[in-house]
């Protein structure tokens, strides 16, 4: 029979299930055959003993490949590895290596469609992030860990420049010493999202930001 996990109670380590046949099932750890604590709401399936719910096992809710919008826009869910590199990381590539083509050949006036580009897919690049970090397991607040250093790396780039434009020597001395702090704080947390989001594999089974996106036995 299958049910819903309606509450658990890990002090005196008993909880109930609402099963799908209308009726309340009570059970203990003991009963529990699938890794973790129940959660709320969480699909099992079991044996009804009388009033009571025996060999329980938690099922995973199924799998639903998000839409265009939601993949590139929504921060919510989980994305696999190969999500990530065929649907966003190959297609953003190609297109902004093309652009980069055409703005070089194109002279002065095609100048600006490579910035243009990455200013589009500025947020379809964290809210596919995001996704990735969740298939982790992880709080998608993580991908400020890369991008606060990014962003300050950036604006320290900007006032540097704007010292050397002013010719204060002192300022722009300052200045870059920052930028390089913060490029190498960026450089260093770059290679650790690429091989934690970009080469692990997410939780086995759902976690707390949905599906497992990957089909397993």
């Amino acid at each position: 029979m299958k049910g819903n996990v309606i509450g658990f109670d890990s002090d005196t380590n008993t909880g109930a299930i609402s099963g799908h046949d209308g009726k309340r099932y009570d059970f203990s750890t003991q009963d529990w055959h699938s890794h973790g604590t129940p959660r709320h709401g969480a699909l099992v399936d079991f044996a009804a003993d009388g009033a009571r719910a025996t060999q329980i096992y938690a099922l995973d809710p199924e799998y639903t490949s998000p839409s265009f919008g939601q993949f590139y826009f929504s921060p919510s869910g989980r994305i696999s590895r190969s999500q990530y590199w065929l649907r966003y990381f190959l297609p953003i590539f190609v297109i902004g290596l093309v652009l980069n083509l055409i703005a070089a050949a194109g002279g002065p006036g095609l100048k600006f469609l490579p910035n243009i580009f990455q200013l589009i897919v500025l947020w379809p690049g964290i809210a596919v992030l995001v996704k990735r970090i969740h298939d982790r397991n992880k709080s998608g607040f993580l991908v400020w860990v890369l991008y606060g250093p990014l962003i300050l790396t950036l604006i320290f780039t900007i006032g540097t420049l704007i010292a050397v434009g002013a010719q204060s020597s002192a300022g722009a001395g300052t200045l870059g010493i920052f930028t390089i702090v913060f490029a190498c704080i960026t450089l260093i947390v770059a290679i650790w999202f690429f091989i934690e989001f970009g080469c692990m594999r997410g939780t086995i089974g759902a976690n707390a930001y949905g599906p497992d996106p990957v089909p397993h036995q």
